[in-house]
Parts: C-alpha cells; structure tokens; sequence
C-alpha cells in the first residue's frame, strides 16, 4: 500500500507579540522552503481584553508592527509569508475555523508567550483540543537563554553589564536588565553620601525605568538581544529569585559585588547571599574593581 507523501502548501504560526511565541518561525519558515509553501503569521487577540481600552489599543499596535516587520524580515529572506489577526472571545475555535476556512496544512506553535500558549488557547482542555485539531500541530518548546544582570541604579552594579555581555556575545544571549524598585530609606543616606551618588536616594520611579531603557537600547545598538524589566518590592533578594525561576529560558545572573551602600553588602548581605542561595542556575559574581 502506498503512502501518501506530504503536501504543506500553507504553515500557520499563531503568535501574541511575544519573542517566546515567535521561536516556532524558524522552524515553519523551514517547512515553508522545503515544500514551497506560504507562510501565515497569524496574530491572535483575546476579547475582551483585561488591560484598560487604552493599553489595550497600544498592545495592539506594538503586536502588529512587530508582526509587520517579522513578514518584512522573513520577505527580504526569499520566504513567502502573510500576516493576519484573528481577534475572538473563544481563541480555540477560532483557530480551528480559520484553519479549515485557509486551508491551512499544518500549525507550527511554541509552547510558550506572554504566558503558556497551550493553555491560553485552549484552556485546561488543551490536550483534548489538540487531539480535535483539523490538520497536524508541530509544538516546538523555547529553549531562550537568557542572562539577567541585577542593577539598583549605582555605577558600581552596573559593573556587572560588561563580563554579561562578553558571556551574552559568546553563548547568543539575551540580556535583561532587572531593577528592583524601593522606597528611598533615610538609613542609605550617610552612606550614599560618603560614595558620591546621594542623588541616587530621590531617584524616582521613572527616572529608575529610563535609566534601563538607555542602557537597554545601548546595548541593542551593540548589537545584543536585550530587555528590561522593573519590579516593585522591599525584598530584592526574593523579587530577584521569582523573577529568575518564573523567566522562560535564563541560565545566568551576573550581578555586583558592591551596591548603593559602597561595601560589600550585596555579596555577604542581604541580596546577592540569598539569591545564590534560591537559585539553582550559576551566579557570577563580580567586584566593581575587576571590571
């Protein structure tokens, strides 16, 4: 008996803006070469969204631009791809409807996105949608490393970018500069005082969120992957370590002996002491003089 060989005229790649989402490109945009097939960029937008209108419409530009300029990219590359955007209150459903009414032959989706692909689509019957699906369903599983670089807004954490990129650089990673945000406490005076950087205890919010997005984007300008991050809390050392074990794909932190106080108190105090301690992926420590 014969077997029937495949024929992929049309790949799906559903996405939701994140980088995560779009790690399954790769590999359909393989699938597309080697069968000549086109490629669908399918942007998918869950209604009625829980951010306010106003973010909401921002998300959706920024998603479409990125979307845009992945079919752009993808266009310069010989492939042959589409954009689309499906926007539903039942995801799923109108996945499987836009399959059938595309004639789509295969859907190639990462596992992860802003948040776990399966189940935001499908819900906890993921499994159950899966095994209904009208044509085959390629899951590829991120495998995103990532190096985060702890900064509290001194120069002497900001030490720790440089060993971080040359590690970035070496093993194609991506940086994320993570800053924990307190209230300025009065006890840090003296000593902010005494190292120069008294300015540092007003720092706002925003001064703080500006001040890794100028890092950030120097960094891009040299041609590294990198984001920020910011989070409020009064517990750095803990904030550090959810954030590192909830982060898809990190394999590093590298961060400063030496932070606001001037001594050594990252190291045998109250931050770096306990993030080595939480975590199990490798800590590289480095002291603001090294660099």
């Amino acid at each position: 008996m014969p077997v029937a060989s495949l024929a992929y005229q049309r790949i799906l790649v559903p996405l939701d803006g994140s980088e995560t989402a779009e790690f399954a490109v790769p590999y359909a945009v393989d699938l597309a070469n080697r069968h000549n097939a086109e490629l669908v960029l399918l942007y998918l937008q869950y209604l009625p969204a829980l951010t306010s209108e106003a973010d909401d419409a921002e998300q959706i530009a920024q998603a479409k631009a990125s979307v845009v300029d992945l079919r752009n990219r993808l266009h310069a590359d010989g492939v042959h791809a589409r954009e689309a955007m499906l926007e539903s209150r039942n995801l799923s459903e109108s996945l499987f409807q836009f399959v059938e009414a595309e004639h789509v032959s295969v859907v190639v989706m990462s596992t992860q996105g802003h948040m776990p692909m399966l189940r935001w689509l499908f819900g906890s019957q993921f499994e159950t949608a899966l095994t209904t699906s009208p044509v085959p369903v390629m899951l590829v599983r991120p495998v995103y490393h990532k190096i985060v670089v702890p900064l509290d807004g001194s120069g002497w954490s900001e030490s720790a970018i440089g060993p971080a990129t040359e590690l970035a650089r070496a093993h194609n990673a991506e940086i994320v500069l993570l800053h924990v945000y307190q209230s300025p406490v009065s006890e840090y005076e003296a000593q902010l005082s005494l190292a120069g950087h008294q300015q540092l205890s007003d720092q706002t919010y925003d001064q703080m969120r500006d001040q890794l997005v100028s890092l950030r984007n120097t960094l891009r300008h040299e041609g590294l992957r990198a984001e920020e991050h910011i989070i409020r809390s009064n517990n750095p050392a803990q904030a550090i370590s959810d954030f590192v074990q909830n982060e898809e794909g990190v394999a590093m932190i590298v961060m400063s002996t030496h932070g606001r106080t001037g001594i050594s108190r990252w190291l045998f105090g109250s931050v770096a002491q306990k993030v080595i301690k939480n975590l199990r992926c490798p800590v590289t420590l480095v002291r603001p003089d090294q660099t």
